[in-house]
């Protein structure tokens, strides 16, 4: 490990007890954020709770004038469901620290949700999408999650393997701070057991769009769609051939009059706040 390498996870460690020491108390975050910067540079963070089948919280905002608040709303009142982080808890994915490349759906980057600064919380009108977000997740309870995003802005660079491997050195400590800062968040076991995460809840919430023109089916092609699946992803989960889902692709556009899969995105958007 090069000198500085070892200076920056020095300073991360020398930086332990006083995170420890404001556990639970206001500025936890922002110290995290401050440490975690000494071991790899990064220009956004949030931290989300996802709360199984409730409506999800941001605990730590570290967004700056990124987006309008009206935009977080419309994630925290519903596109949440499109956010690739939201559905890799939904598969109870590992403790640790993630890749959003590795979580998400082969075509997520290219679908509309990740482009959209109307919708997505963490790009700018201005600059664009990010170039890169990594994120620890730390469950607090089965189907509870934590998740802790740090974002490069799109004129920064993605975050090379070096700072990856750095920050992975943190990833123990960090989900143990983040989960213990936060623990009161998760409801007592022992009162009220909760239930688990279940992916027929993201189903659920699209089989209120278009009910009477969509079969079934078509509406689960639609939520894998806008999740950022392409034909090919969406074939080998529902076990049918890639060219049958674009028929059913195209049977959907003629059911709803669109074109592209842009307007169904509006589409669905536009359906989904109104219903919250």
């Amino acid at each position: 490990m090069a000198m500085n390498d070892q200076t920056a996870l020095a300073t991360w460690h020398a930086a332990t007890p006083e995170l420890v020491a404001h556990l639970g108390k206001p500025g936890f975050a922002e110290r995290l954020d401050a440490a975690l910067r000494t071991v790899a540079p990064f220009d956004l963070s949030c931290i989300f709770a996802y709360p199984g089948r409730e409506r999800p919280s941001l605990l730590h905002d570290g967004l700056g004038d990124v987006s309008s608040r009206q935009i977080m709303r419309n994630y925290l009142d519903g596109t949440y469901l499109l956010d690739a982080v939201y559905s890799a808890c939904l598969r109870r994915a590992p403790q640790g620290l993630h890749r959003l490349a590795d979580l998400a759906p082969d075509a997520f980057f290219q679908a509309e949700y990740y482009n959209s600064p109307d919708v997505h919380p963490c790009i700018s009108m201005e600059t664009g999408s990010l170039s890169e977000e990594i994120v620890f997740l730390t469950p607090l309870q089965p189907g509870f999650y934590l998740a802790y995003s740090l974002l490069r802005a799109n004129s920064s660079v993605t975050f090379s393997a070096a700072d990856f491997d750095h920050l992975q050195q943190t990833a123990a400590l960090v989900t143990m701070l983040i989960s213990r800062h936060w623990e009161h968040l998760a409801p007592d076991a022992a009162a009220e057991p909760g239930q688990p995460h279940d992916a027929d809840d993201v189903e659920r919430a699209f089989a209120t769009f278009a009910p009477s023109r969509l079969t079934r089916r078509e509406q689960t092609i639609v939520s894998l769609v806008l999740r950022g699946h392409s034909s090919m992803s969406i074939g080998r989960i529902l076990g049918i051939a890639e060219g049958t889902v674009k028929i059913h692709r195209k049977n959907i556009y003629a059911k709803l009059d669109i074109s592209s899969q842009t307007e169904l995105f509006n589409l669905f958007i536009k359906h989904l706040l109104s219903e919250r």
